[in-house]
């Protein structure tokens, strides 16, 4: 299996049909806002029948309604949910959470983001771009192997596939790159996560 998540920002067909098609190779499914305004809720069930899924709705909203958001999403079957780190120190500390600390583009997160990685814990992990290695390893350096690290950015927004990994990443998303191509996951062969095996 290759440390590698999918993200299905397609249609729910074809969403279906990749996930059918790459389920024994890759560790998880990323589901967004696209999938879930077509399909609704009821795809990441439909997905999590076929591997794992990371719910990466970006929540940003007060702590009982974030809470709540994320039982929800588990109920359908995801194994975890992105939140943004911006929410800090309101951030729901949960096992299933992953906190969005900086962006693949420039935002306010440039400013905060190792602060982020101080000040949080009681979650999963972070995600940070893995088109900005640097970032990936100056996280691994600090955390060590206290959190799963996710990165996307791989692809058209200039990651090279493996980069994320070799700088400390356990996993890399990548969503056009493999979608346009997806015979393009073996190019993850022989690579393995800096820390955890599972998403």
């Amino acid at each position: 299996m290759y440390p590698v998540i999918v993200a299905l920002d397609t249609s729910a067909a074809r969403a279906l049909a990749l996930a059918r098609e790459l389920k024994d190779a890759i560790a998880a499914f990323k589901v967004g806002w696209e999938l879930i305004l077509e399909r609704g809720v009821e795809i990441v069930g439909e997905l999590a029948r076929l591997g794992s899924v990371i719910a990466d709705l970006k929540i940003a909203d007060v702590p009982h309604v974030a809470e709540r958001i994320i039982a929800r999403l588990v109920d359908r079957g995801a194994c975890c949910v992105i939140v943004h780190g911006f929410l800090h120190p309101s951030v729901p500390r949960d096992g299933r959470v992953y906190v969005l600390a900086k962006m693949t583009v420039p935002t306010q997160y440039d400013a905060v983001w190792e602060r982020l990685l101080s000040e949080i814990d009681g979650v999963r992990g972070f995600a940070l771009p893995g088109n900005q290695p640097e970032v990936i390893a100056r996280a691994r350096q600090r955390l060590g192997c206290r959190f799963r690290l996710i990165s996307p950015g791989i692809g058209p927004q200039g990651g090279a596939p493996g980069s994320a990994i070799k700088a400390g990443a356990d996993f890399e998303i990548v969503g056009r790159y493999i979608l346009e191509s997806p015979e393009r996951v073996h190019e993850w062969s022989g690579l393995r996560p800096a820390c955890f095996s599972t998403p």
